[in-house]
């Protein structure tokens, strides 16, 4: 049961980084969606509905908590594969409607930040996203 807890908790963190980066910029667009929905199963094995997607969106937008502070507090739980993980998956939600805004930007550099790894190490994660991306 606590693996199951903690694999539904880690579902559920993987979910909302991908859709506090999208919203980053205000809004949620279909390539994001698109992009969120093939990551997420690709990630966790499950398959998550386009309206989920902007259900989880919703509520992150509705939260007080903010993202790099969840981060933060989880990241003991995540080793450094599955960091790396969250931050390839969230550049390329950032990167899937062809714009970059620099509040995205700034957003991804925070949840590094959150997440104990330096610029220099985000910046080559970033580099070696053929893996996550094909």
């Amino acid at each position: 049961m606590v693996d199951e807890t903690q694999s539904d908790q880690r579902k559920e963190l993987i979910l909302q980084t991908m859709v506090a980066i999208a919203g980053a910029d205000g809004r949620l667009v279909e390539s994001e969606t698109e992009t969120i929905c093939r990551l997420y199963q690709r990630l966790t094995g499950d398959e998550i509905a386009p309206v989920d997607v902007a259900r989880a969106m919703e509520a992150r937008a509705a939260s007080s908590l903010h993202l790099a502070d969840l981060l933060k507090s989880r990241r003991g739980e995540l080793d450094m594969k599955a960091r790396e993980s969250l931050l390839k998956a969230a550049y390329l939600v950032l990167i899937s409607d062809n714009r970059v805004a620099a509040r995205e930007r700034k957003k991804l550099h925070d949840y590094a930040k959150a997440l104990e790894i330096p610029d220099i190490h985000l910046t080559a994660i970033l580099e070696d996203l053929s893996p996550l991306s094909e």
